[in-house]
């Protein structure tokens, strides 16, 4: 795009529901968020998807590129999740997981992911944590190379 990312100011919001306004009012130049968030502005056309984050483009948006499609070696995976303490019991946290395994394998979530244009990203236990210790590297990496972290 032409611009390099040192030197864009970044400012954080809370969600979508701060960030939409900002995009809309032209108090930002662009924004990053689940674009499940906007999908009726960019099916309206008050908003356009320049690139998603995730590794294969979305079904819900086909035109749309990847960043990696667009010269940036960069994914993400925008996910919502479900965490308990720490001091959980290995019995109450298996319960969770079977009910949320259960869930995940009905045709109503699957069409829940369809309607809002989720990628089907389902983890449990230690392999979710594993995830968000690996997001985390991965963002503090990229704030740090964009200078906004030392």
């Amino acid at each position: 795009a032409g611009i390099d990312p040192t030197k864009v100011s970044y400012i954080s919001y809370d969600g979508g529901g701060e960030l939409l306004p900002a995009v809309l009012g032209n108090k930002i130049a662009f924004g990053a968020s689940g674009f499940g968030e906007f999908l009726e502005q960019v099916k309206s056309g008050s908003i356009r998807v320049l690139a998603v984050t995730s590794e294969k483009r979305v079904d819900a948006l086909p035109d749309v590129p990847t960043m990696k499609e667009s010269g940036i070696d960069f994914t993400f995976t925008n996910w919502r999740g479900i965490v308990a303490p720490p001091e959980i019991s290995a019995g109450d946290k298996q319960v969770w997981i079977d009910a949320l395994t259960k869930m995940h394998g009905t045709d109503a979530w699957k069409a829940e992911l369809e309607k809002r244009g989720w990628t089907d990203a389902f983890e449990t236990g230690d392999t979710f944590g594993t995830f968000l210790k690996d997001q985390d590297t991965a963002v503090a990496d990229i704030l740090k190379g964009l200078g906004l972290t030392s």
